[in-house]
């Protein structure tokens, strides 16, 4: 399990981004959980692709997603992976040591 982080301004934002989008899907309903298994349900993922509260915890800003969950995002949302990483580009930090 994945433990919260603290909110950042750019962690807020790219959850926006991505809330945003699966608001936008036009699902009967707009709940987390409804689109988890709508997404399976339609075969564009397995089931338990993700959680409710890791959707949750991404779209309230308090944990950044990986790579690899962008990318069941990108799917579950049907957009393009490199749309979205362009529309999140700006608000991710890049440690450079």
């Amino acid at each position: 399990m994945t433990k919260k982080q603290s909110k950042t301004p750019d962690t807020i934002r790219i959850g926006k981004i991505i809330e945003s989008h699966r608001k936008a899907l036009s699902l009967k309903k707009s709940a987390r959980q409804f689109f988890i298994d709508d997404r399976a349900k339609n075969n564009l993922l397995p089931f338990e692709w993700i959680s409710e509260k890791s959707l949750a915890n991404i779209e309230n800003g308090y944990n950044l997603p990986s790579l690899v969950t962008l990318k069941l995002l990108s799917v579950a949302l049907e957009i393009e992976f490199i749309d979205l990483i362009k529309e999140i580009q700006d608000h991710i930090q890049i440690n450079e040591s």
